[in-house]
């Protein structure tokens, strides 16, 4: 039972192949590329980012210790100007290609890029969409342009956010009780806005100081007795399938630990043939 892993065979290159194995860029479809392979490990050995490792058991017993991307063991993801692997192929398992093809650029611009496979946010995991915390590190390490991850911008209501300002002087306001906030609330992240008129534009906190807010520029119709709302801007990710190559950038730099947030899937990767998310 143990080993039933290792046995799955039959269909490992049609519907029942396992989404989670990539293959490196260059690689022919999955039958050539199987006869083709001899598992000597060059294309491990001379990857620059080490995301060349041997599969186990996402293969099957057909592809045991052939070549596949893992983007959580290596120092980052497919670099974008790297081909060394489809050089070193002694069988062109993984064939060789230039930058220009790699790319899609050149004579291959309109071909596009070679795709390893699409991104997918998980949206159960990923600290704007279920944690309510600021990060954008998938977007910011995107190396597509233009990026293949954009964000929508939301301000969200902090728990327990609603507070009393005793006085106000300006930009500042003294709140009547401390904000129960945790960290800095300066970063740019953290807004506030009237309680009383939600529709109101949101303004930026500066900074806070005991239970000093002070604020970008004073906020309208802010006045003593008043409560005042505590807002988090949160740009949530969203990835673009007609522009994600599946680098694997934004997988490894994921500060989620464990099961990424993001992760990279072989859907719409270049070498699918029929069948392809999208056409």
């Amino acid at each position: 039972a143990l080993a039933a892993p290792l046995w799955r065979v039959g269909g490992m290159t049609g519907l029942g192949r396992d989404p989670s194995l990539l293959r490196p860029p260059g690689a022919l479809d999955e039958d050539r590329f199987l006869a083709r392979c001899i598992r000597c490990g060059q294309c491990m050995r001379v990857c620059p980012s080490n995301i060349i490792q041997p599969a186990v058991t996402s293969a099957g017993i057909a592809g045991l210790w052939t070549p596949t991307l893992n983007y959580r063991l290596g120092r980052a993801g497919c670099q974008p100007n790297c081909i060394a692997c489809g050089q070193v192929c002694p069988t062109a398992a993984i064939r060789p290609v230039s930058l220009d093809e790699k790319l899609g650029t050149g004579p291959f611009a309109e071909a596009g890029p070679i795709r390893l496979g699409t991104a997918f946010v998980d949206r159960t995991r990923c600290l704007p969409w279920a944690m309510g915390r600021p990060c954008i590190v998938c977007q910011e390490v995107c190396p597509v342009s233009p990026k293949a991850i954009f964000v929508r911008e939301v301000f969200e209501p902090l728990r327990g956010g609603r507070l009393p300002v005793a006085t106000v002087q300006g930009a500042v306001l003294q709140l009547a009780v401390p904000a129960p906030v945790r960290g800095n609330l300066g970063t740019g992240d953290y807004f506030v806005r009237p309680a009383a008129t939600p529709e109101a534009s949101p303004v930026r906190i500066v900074s806070l100081a005991g239970t000093g807010l002070t604020l970008q520029h004073p906020l309208p119709d802010a006045a003593a007795g008043r409560e005042v709302e505590l807002l988090v801007r949160l740009q949530q990710p969203n990835v673009d399938p007609l522009r994600c190559i599946g680098c694997g950038m934004c997988e490894h730099e994921c500060p989620v630990s464990g099961l990424r947030a993001i992760r990279v899937t072989s859907e719409n990767e270049s070498r699918s043939g029929p069948g392809r998310m999208l056409a």
